[in-house]
């Protein structure tokens, strides 16, 4: 083999190897996937309901981009118009879903407690594929949504 084919040849074997371990290092995976990956959000589930727990609707949107998942709650005011009221960042980063009276969805308003005030259900994936209910209560006093547990069993 002449000198410039070997010369070819080890550059090639270097850039080869030095693919395979960008593909096997997570860190440096993830980091070309959201380098290429889409720009912008991917909406995953809606819902509707009365979650500010003040007798009007409130419009939920579960949805993923490069960042994680994230659930936006907005209030739905008279005219038609909406306000941010709260972004929610679930702990994983990918989506779950789960059977809900009898139906698969991705996201759900309900009162899971019994207390007469609706909860927010988004159910997720760590990344060892373990499910998590993520269950989320309005907090009229700072006006902001928190983490609460999961009842035993949903009503």
């Amino acid at each position: 083999m002449s000198t410039r084919r070997w010369l070819i040849f080890s550059v090639l074997l270097l850039v080869a190897a030095a693919l395979v371990a960008a593909a096997l290092t997570p860190s440096v995976r993830e980091g070309v996937q959201s380098y290429f990956g889409q720009v912008g959000r991917e909406v995953l589930a809606t819902a509707d309901g009365d979650l500010l727990n003040e007798g009007t609707p409130a419009k939920v949107i579960k949805y993923r981009n490069r960042d994680g998942l994230f659930v936006d709650v907005l209030r739905v005011t008279p005219d038609g118009g909406s306000s941010l009221v709260d972004r929610i960042l679930l702990p994983d980063k990918h989506d779950g879903l789960f059977n809900f009276h009898g139906r698969v969805t991705r996201l759900a308003i309900a009162d899971v407690d019994g207390d007469g005030k609706m909860e927010l259900l988004a159910p997720s994936f760590d990344n060892q594929l373990v499910p998590h209910l993520n269950v989320f209560r309005y907090n009229p006093a700072i006006q902001r949504f928190e983490a609460a547990q999961p009842p035993d069993k949903v009503q």
